[in-house]
């Protein structure tokens, strides 16, 4: 009995004490992943324009964040020809911000590796502990040299509650730490930062369990009796719930003070602002939503903001997927989540539907123009028999145009007018006149076209 259970106990441990460090090799592999990938993107977003005049600033703030320190060939500015380089190289090498030192790494995770391990330690020691009381052959759990409290004692369900506290505050540390590698931004400010939780989670884990059995289990007594497993299973718990959101309890705590003159936060407020989630995308469920999630992406305001060529580096989804999905979240939050679904019949999904609807002033349009505007603006606005139907037109275009001029719409609208100008203007429209395009034989140039009359493609 004792041998297996102390090798448990050795390898929680070491885990515990190198898990930073495996977060940073992890950190490491990715970058080197995603470098990759952005070598090839360099491909179609890349201009290459020493001048700066036609750059696409989404592109580059995907390289900002990925190309730290030295140059690498995996730079893609490393293929250029030599002479082109030479011109970008002050210009590049200002730009490139320098990754973090080792000895940045060592002293962010060094704590935290501390902490962890003595408290994984001592925590899996006590449980075991505890179970020994219950074995046949006790002395096989124990651990020589260590003495607990009696486990019928307070001191004992004390010293647990503080256990639990660590174990919920550690797996969200784990948890974050996950997290920020696949977002790329783990640092050691932010190892130190969940070693700071850490701590708090064992200052609010006595807190916790002391207004729950002295305070909490005599008012409950008063109306209904408990025993007292009951109260300490109930302290266990909240112990470990104080672990895993510690500001939310810190924010409980502050919130029921008897503070004079100290601002708090309107619980009405929250009830009045809603968030939509992701899922009113289409393309997007449940399981995408917890994935996006891990990104920091918890609406369709997050989607509608995000960067659509960082968000295909750092998830597995399609580029023309995730642009698709951006542009639609931008629609959402312009028009509302009740409208977006009566839009769709029209053939309106994202806002750029919208934007090339209200383009020009073709009469031909001014009928679905101005259903589009009775869904958005309501019929007090836009009745059904218009008196003046020019102005009403006038009217829907421009409050179309102004939901088109926010910095995330240009920075997509931009991605867009690149990828269709690699495309070619031969593919934005099938041909007319029944002419269709046939590639095949693809060569080092390309692929081998040519059109042939007949029936329309």
């Amino acid at each position: 009995m004792e041998g297996p259970f102390q090798i448990i106990v050795y390898l929680a441990t070491c885990f515990a004490f190198f898990s930073p460090l495996i977060f940073i090799a992890v950190r490491e592999s990715i970058k080197k992943h995603r470098q990759e990938i952005i070598t090839d993107l360099a491909t179609v977003f890349d201009i290459g324009d020493p001048a700066g005049t036609n750059l696409i600033p989404s592109f580059e703030f995907v390289k900002y964040k990925y190309f730290v320190g030295a140059r690498r060939s995996r730079d893609p500015a490393a293929g250029r020809a030599e002479g082109e380089r030479s011109t970008v190289w002050a210009e590049e090498t200002r730009g490139k911000r320098e990754d973090y030192s080792v000895i940045a790494w060592i002293i962010g995770s060094a704590p935290f590796g501390i902490l962890a391990a003595t408290s994984t330690f001592y925590g899996l020691s006590l449980l075991l502990s505890v179970l020994a009381e219950h074995m046949t052959e006790p002395s096989g759990l124990r651990w020589g040299g260590f003495s607990y409290p009696t486990p019928t004692g307070v001191g004992m369900v004390w010293l647990l509650g503080i256990c639990a506290a660590f174990a919920g505050s550690y797996i969200t540390a784990l948890r974050s730490l996950y997290r920020a590698i696949k977002n790329f931004d783990l640092s050691p400010g932010m190892i130190a930062n969940e070693t700071n939780k850490i701590l708090i989670s064992f200052v609010l884990g006595p807190i916790v369990f002391t207004s729950i059995i002295w305070f909490g289990s005599q008012l409950v007594t008063l109306v209904v009796p408990v025993s007292p497993a009951v109260t300490a299973a109930a302290a266990i718990t909240a112990c470990f719930v104080a672990g895993v959101m510690p500001e939310v309890v810190l924010r409980s705590i502050i919130q029921r003070d008897q503070l004079k003159n100290f601002k708090r936060e309107e619980e009405e407020v929250f009830r009045a602002f809603k968030i939509t989630p992701v899922e009113i995308v289409d393309g997007i469920d449940s399981e995408i939503r917890v994935r996006l999630d891990d990104h920091h992406i918890h609406s369709t305001q997050n989607l509608a903001a995000a960067n659509p060529l960082m968000l295909f580096v750092e998830t597995p989804y399609g580029v023309y997927q995730i642009m698709d999905w951006v542009a639609q979240a931008q629609l959402c939050c312009s028009v509302g989540r009740d409208k977006i679904v009566r839009l769709w019949p029209l053939g309106v999904r994202t806002l750029f539907d919208l934007e090339r609807l209200a383009a020009g002033k073709d009469p031909s349009k001014d009928a679905l123009l101005l259903e589009v505007g009775r869904i958005i603006l309501g019929e007090a606005l836009v009745p059904l028999d218009p008196k003046d139907r020019a102005a009403t037109a006038a009217l829907v275009r421009a409050s179309i145009e102004l939901r088109l001029d926010d910095p995330h719409v240009q920075r997509l609208r931009q991605i867009y007018i690149a990828v269709g100008d690699r495309l070619g203007s031969k593919s934005r429209r099938f041909r007319g006149g029944g002419y269709r395009v046939l590639c095949r034989n693809r060569s080092r140039k390309g692929w081998i076209c040519r059109g042939i009359r007949g029936e329309r493609a």
